[in-house]
C-alpha cells in the first residue's frame, strides 16, 4: 500500500500504533511532533497527481486531515473513529450541532455524555486551529462508562467497538424518551410480507427511534421453508451491519464482494439438532432459510468475517476482496423489486487490520467528503491516497454510503 506525502505525523507509537503492520507489545506516552516525507513509490502517480491538485479551502486548511494519538493498544478505535468521522451525514450532524437538541435527559444511561465527548473529539479533527494529533482519552472514558468490555488497554475489534459505538450514540440521541410496553403479541401472518415488514419495523422504533437508526440501520428479511409441506414463514430484524463469509478454501486467494454476499444470502439447509418447529406441521421438520434486503440504509457497514469465531482455533482469513469504490448495486438482494431509485452505493471508508489475531494493527481509509480525496489514517499519521489502495487483503469493515440518500427520519 503505498504513501503518499504524510500530512501529520506524531512519533508517538504506543502498543499497537506503531507503522503499519507494527505489534502490539508494551505501553508508550506521546513525544514530541515531528515532520516526514515519504515519496510515493514509482508507477504511483495518481497518488503523486492527487496530491499535488488543487483542493478546496476547507482541504488547505487540513479540515479533517488530522491523526488519533494512540493512548495504549486504541488503534481499532482510532481506525474506527476516522471512518466515522468522514460519514457525511453524521459529521454534519455533529458539526452543526443538531444533536443538541436530541439529547435524550430521560431514558439515556449516559445523559449526553457519550455524544458530547464524541462531539467534541469530530469538532477537533474538523476545527481550523487544530495542529496535531488529537487526544481520545477523554472520549475513551466515557466510552468504558457505556461498555466497560473497553475498560483498559487491551487490543480489541474494531467492528465491534463500532457497534457498541453507534449503539451508545443512538441511546443518547433516541427520541423515545419514555420505555414502551412491550407488544407481545406475533404480527397477524395473513398480512403480505410488505404489511409485515411495515409492521416489524413500526414495533422496532416505538423503543428505538433516533438520528442514528435514521442513518445506520436496515431490516433483515428471513425466509423459513418447510419441505415436508411447503409452508414458509418470514420474520423481520433490524439490521447495523452485514457480516459476511469469506471462502476459506486452502487455494483461495481473492473473491469479489458480490460472491460474499451471494453466500451471506444463498438458502441453507436446516436439519438434524438444527431442524425448526414448523408451524403447520407442528412438528421439527427439515427446513430451507434465506435472508434478503428489506430496508437499505443510507449508510451501509458491511463486516468481512476474517477472524474465526472459534477461540481454539482463532485464524485470519487474508482472502483479498474485491469491492467496488462505486456504484454497488444490490438490487439482487433486495426482499421485494424497488419502487424508487436503486439501491446503490459508494464506498467512502474502510477500516483496515494487518497482522495476526493476537498481534496485529488497525489502520484506515477514508474518502474526506469535503473534496472526495482519499487518504489513509495511521493513529497520528495522515497521508495522501489512492481509492484503489483501499482494495487491499486487509480491509475488514466496508462503509459505502446510499447514491441519493437523505437524512430524513427513516420510513419503510
Amino acid at each position: 500500500m503505498v504513501i503518499g506525502k504524510i500530512l501529520d505525523v506524531s512519533a508517538s507509537t504506543p502498543s499497537g500504533g506503531g507503522a503499519k503492520g507494527g505489534r502490539s507489545t508494551a505501553l508508550a506516552g506521546p513525544s514530541s511532533r515531528r515532520s516526514l516525507v515519504t515519496p510515493p513509490a514509482d508507477g504511483d502517480d495518481d497518488d503523486l497527481a492527487q496530491a499535488r491538485r488543487g483542493s478546496s479551502a476547507d482541504s488547505r486548511n487540513g479540515l479533517g486531515l488530522v491523526g488519533l494519538r494512540n493512548i495504549g493498544n486504541t488503534c481499532f478505535m482510532n481506525s474506527v473513529l476516522q471512518c466515522l468521522s468522514n460519514t457525511k451525514v453524521l459529521l454534519d450532524y455533529i458539526r452543526n450541532e443538531s444533536y443538541q437538541k436530541d439529547v435524550n435527559n430521560t431514558t439515556s444511561s449516559m445523559k449526553g455524555a457519550l455524544i458530547k465527548a464524541f462531539s467534541e473529539l469530530i469538532k477537533e479533527l474538523w476545527g481550523s486551529d487544530t495542529s496535531g494529533p488529537v487526544n481520545t482519552a477523554a472520549l475513551k472514558a466515557q466510552i468504558q462508562r457505556f461498555a466497560p468490555r473497553f475498560m483498559g488497554y487491551a487490543q480489541q475489534d474494531a467492528q465491534e467497538f463500532l457497534r457498541y459505538l453507534l449503539e451508545g450514540l443512538h441511546e443518547e440521541v433516541n427520541r423515545v424518551t419514555s420505555k414502551p410496553k412491550p407488544i407481545t403479541t406475533d404480527i397477524d401472518d395473513n398480512l403480505s410480507d410488505a404489511e409485515k415488514a411495515n409492521e416489524a419495523w413500526r414495533r422496532y422504533l416505538r423503543a428505538e427511534d433516533s438520528f442514528i437508526v435514521d442513518m445506520f440501520v436496515g431490516q433483515l428479511k428471513s425466509t423459513l421453508k418447510c419441505t415436508h409441506c411447503g409452508h414458509c414463514s418470514v420474520t423481520f430484524d433490524p439490521f447495523w451491519d452485514l457480516s459476511l463469509p469469506l471462502p476459506s478454501g486452502r487455494h483461495t486467494t481473492s473473491v469479489r464482494l458480490a460472491h460474499c454476499l451471494d453466500a451471506f444470502t444463498k438458502e441453507e439447509t436446516l436439519d438434524g439438532d438444527e431442524k425448526p418447529k414448523c408451524a403447520k406441521c407442528k412438528e421439527r421438520r427439515r427446513c430451507t432459510k434465506s435472508f434478503s434486503i428489506q430496508k437499505f440504509p443510507q449508510v451501509l457497514v458491511i463486516h468481512l468475517k476474517r477472524f474465526s469465531p472459534l477461540e481454539r482455533y482463532r485464524g485470519k482469513l487474508n482472502t483479498l476482496v474485491e469491492f467496488p469504490l462505486e456504484g454497488l448495486d444490490l438490487s439482487q438482494f433486495a426482499a421485494e423489486p424497488q419502487s424508487g431509485p436503486s439501491p446503490r452505493y459508494n464506498l467512502y471508508a474502510v477500516s483496515e487490520h494487518s497482522g495476526t489475531p493476537y498481534s496485529g494493527h488497525y489502520t484506515a481509509h477514508c474518502k474526506n467528503p469535503l473534496d472526495n480525496r482519499w487518504h489513509e489514517y495511521n493513529d497520528s499519521r495522515v497521508s495522501s491516497a489512492s481509492g484503489r489502495s483501499a482494495v487491499s487483503p486487509e480491509a475488514y469493515v466496508l462503509f459505502y454510503e446510499r447514491e441519493g440518500g437523505t437524512t430524513q427520519k427513516s420510513r419503510l
